[in-house]
């Protein structure tokens, strides 16, 4: 059992709080304006509205980084105008197929 839970945690990508941007690091909390600042502007942004229970929404925003050439995308998750997780996708130009095709 714990050589399958050890192989699985190999598939497992980290989810964490913060970003290396060139030689500057972001960290949970900072705000849009702070990880603007220290690296660029995003590949993409999608902002939503998340409803956690009746009277209580947290204004959602996801900004996509290229991180350069054979290093993995990052998706950085907002809430409120907070950075409250960081992460890790594919790397560019990476194609998922579906079992079948």
């Amino acid at each position: 059992m714990r050589v399958v839970l050890f192989i699985l945690s190999l598939f497992a990508l980290p989810v964490t709080a913060e970003i290396r941007c060139d030689t500057e690091l972001v960290t949970r909390g900072a705000t849009h304006h702070e990880v603007r600042e220290r690296c660029g502007v995003p590949l993409s942004e999608f902002s939503f509205i998340d409803y956690r229970y009746p009277g209580y929404a947290v204004y959602v925003d996801e900004w996509l980084y290229d991180m350069g050439r054979n290093r993995f995308r990052r998706l950085l998750q907002f809430e409120n105008g907070r950075l409250v997780r960081v992460d890790v996708r594919d790397k560019p130009g990476r194609i998922r197929r579906s079992r079948g095709e």
